[in-house]
C-alpha cells in the first residue's frame, strides 16, 4: 500500500512537471508570435525572434538566416561573428554577399556545436533558416518552427512586397530598384504638373582604405551608421536610397536646386563631425542636379554623379551643382 501510494505521489507530480513545461511552451510559442506580429520592421522582428530563443535556451545558440532573389542576404544569430557565426552564414548563405546582425542575449557568446538546420520558408524565391546547437532541445525547436512558419511565411510575404524587394539587407535604406521607381514616378509628377524636383549622389571619401585598414565589417558599421544619419538628417519628405557600393543617393520633391545645396550642405558637414565606430572620422563628397522641362530622369542622375565626380577631383568633402543636359 505505502508503495503503491508513493508510486501515486510520483505520478502525479510527474504529471503536474508535465503540465508546467507544457504550459510554459505553450506561453513562449504564443510570446514569439505576438513579438513577430507587434514589431515595426522586418529586421526588426528576426532580432526579437532570435533574441527570445537565445534568451530562454542559449545552449542552443540560435540563428536566422534569410535568402532571397535579387536582395542581399540576411544572418541574425547570437554566435559571435568572429567565432563561427560568420562561418555559418556562409555555410547556409554560400557565397552570396548578406548582412550579419548580432543578437545579444547577455552573458558569454555560446559555442558552435554540431548544427541542426530547419527551414522556416523554402520557396522558390526565399529561403529561410533556424540553426541551432543540436541535442538538445531539438523537439521544443521542431515544435517551435511548426507553429512559426504560417506566422513566417506571411509575413516575409508581405515584406517581399512591401520592403525586401526595396530595401537595402545592410543598411536598410531603400535600394537602387526602389530609386529607379520612385525618381520615375517623380519626374512624371514634376513634368505633368510643371513642379520641380532635386536629386543628390553622396559617396564616401576614400572608402577602400577603410576596408583594407580596418576590414570589410567595420566598413559596413560605417555604411550602417552613416545611413541611420542621412535618414536623420533629411526632411520627412525626402527620400534616401543606398545607391551602390558606398554610394548613396536622396529624392528631395519640390526643392530647387538652392535649397537642395543648402541641405547637402548641411548633411555634408554633420558627417564631418561626426565619430564613427572605432573613432573613424569619414567625409562625403555629393553632386546635385535638378529637373528642369526637356531633362530625362538619366539625364538628372548622370548630372548628380558628374557634380559628384567634380567635388571628387577638386579635393573631396564638397558639395558641387552642374546644370545642363551635355
Amino acid at each position: 500500500m505505502f508503495i503503491t501510494e508513493a508510486e501515486a505521489v510520483h505520478i502525479r507530480e510527474g504529471g503536474a512537471a508535465e503540465d508546467l513545461t507544457r504550459h510554459r511552451t505553450l506561453a513562449l510559442f504564443t510570446e514569439s508570435i505576438v513579438s513577430l506580429l507587434s514589431s515595426t520592421t522586418f529586421p526588426q522582428a528576426m532580432i526579437d525572434l532570435v533574441s527570445l530563443m537565445g534568451q530562454t535556451f542559449p545552449q542552443a545558440a540560435p540563428g536566422i538566416f534569410i535568402a532571397t532573389a535579387g536582395s542581399e542576404g540576411q544572418a541574425y544569430s547570437v554566435l559571435d561573428a568572429d567565432s563561427g557565426g560568420l562561418a555559418e552564414a556562409r555555410r547556409i548563405l554560400g557565397t552570396r554577399h548578406f548582412s550579419y546582425t548580432p543578437v545579444l542575449v547577455g552573458g558569454h557568446p555560446p559555442l558552435v556545436r554540431r548544427r541542426l538546420d530547419m527551414a522556416l520558408m523554402n520557396s522558390q524565391e526565399t529561403r529561410i533558416v533556424l540553426s541551432i546547437n543540436s541535442g538538445i532541445h531539438d523537439g521544443i525547436f521542431r515544435e517551435w518552427v511548426k507553429i512559426l512558419t504560417p506566422a513566417v511565411v506571411k509575413l516575409i510575404n508581405h515584406e517581399i512586397l512591401l520592403n525586401l524587394a526595396y530595401r537595402d539587407g545592410l543598411t536598410g535604406l531603400l535600394n537602387y530598384r526602389a530609386f529607379e521607381e520612385m525618381i520615375r514616378a517623380e519626374h512624371d509628377r514634376a513634368k505633368r504638373y510643371g513642379t520641380t524636383f532635386s536629386v543628390m549622389m553622396a559617396d564616401i571619401d576614400w572608402f577602400k582604405k577603410i576596408n583594407d585598414g580596418f576590414g570589410h565589417q567595420i566598413g559596413d558599421l560605417v555604411l550602417k551608421s552613416l545611413a541611420e544619419r542621412l535618414s536623420r538628417g533629411i526632411r520627412k519628405s525626402d527620400r534616401a536610397f543606398r545607391y551602390g557600393g558606398e554610394e548613396f543617393a536622396v529624392l528631395l520633391p519640390h526643392t530647387a536646386i538652392g535649397k537642395a545645396k543648402n541641405l547637402a550642405e548641411r548633411i555634408r558637414l554633420m558627417v564631418e563631425k561626426t565619430d564613427f565606430v572605432a573613432g573613424l572620422h569619414i567625409t562625403i563628397s555629393i553632386g546635385i542636379s535638378e529637373y528642369r522641362d526637356g531633362l530625362s530622369h538619366y539625364d538628372l542622375v548622370k548630372q548628380a554623379d558628374k557634380g559628384l565626380y567634380l567635388a571628387k577631383k577638386r579635393g573631396r568633402n564638397r558639395v558641387e551643382v552642374l546644370k545642363g543636359v551635355s
